[in-house]
């Protein structure tokens, strides 16, 4: 589901080559490799001494003539678009993207902001940033839908705080060994007649 996500919205494919950057831990390092190997794009693994300091990454990424990438903000701001010419579309996402960097990256390639806890795959929403500002969330990706309920999971009026649930394929079945906080964080889908259930963002 995820790289068939991904396609509508990067359209990668033979020819094109994708930085593998995030260590396995990360479960970003998943996002790398659903953009390179379904699609047949080449996945360039970033080795140990080719990851700092940025100047060395750029090097590397101009060597190899990387086209797309995952970064978090905290990457995308030590880096330059103007000395990554290859470089035509970056997934951003992990952390909050501030207006000063959207704004200095999507006049030169496609920026994309994606959204989404570990919990629920890795990534729910997304979508191309095409205005300067803190980007929107996007939305949701195939097979995910998203809530925005009150405390009594009724939607929330427009204009009324509530909280992000999250609802579809995505969602996994809770924590391991952790009932407790499974039932706190994952509670019944009443908008969904199959038994699934939302994930509480908090």
């Amino acid at each position: 589901t995820l790289a068939e996500a991904m396609r509508p919205l990067l359209q990668a494919g033979p020819g094109d080559r994708v930085l593998a950057f995030a260590s396995f831990s990360f479960d970003a390092s998943v996002w790398e490799v659903v953009m390179a190997l379904p699609t047949g794009a080449t996945l360039v693994v970033a080795e140990r001494q080719d990851r700092t300091p940025p100047e060395r990454l750029t090097s590397m990424m101009r060597r190899t003539a990387v086209g797309l990438a995952f970064m978090t903000p905290t990457l995308l701001g030590v880096l330059s678009p103007d000395d990554l010419p290859d470089l035509a579309a970056v997934l951003v996402g992990g952390e909050r993207v501030e207006a000063a960097l959207t704004a200095r990256w999507r006049r030169r390639l496609k920026l994309l902001n994606v959204y989404g806890p570990t919990e629920t795959t890795i990534a729910t929403t997304g979508g191309q940033v095409t205005a300067d500002g803190t980007p929107p969330i996007g939305t949701p990706f195939l097979d995910e839908r998203v809530h925005i309920l009150d405390p009594a999971l009724n939607p929330a009026p427009v204009g009324v705080a509530g909280e992000l649930f999250i609802a579809g394929a995505g969602v996994t079945r809770g924590y391991g060994g952790r009932g407790a906080l499974s039932a706190e964080r994952f509670v019944a889908d009443p908008y969904a007649a199959d038994g699934s259930r939302l994930y509480r963002t908090g």
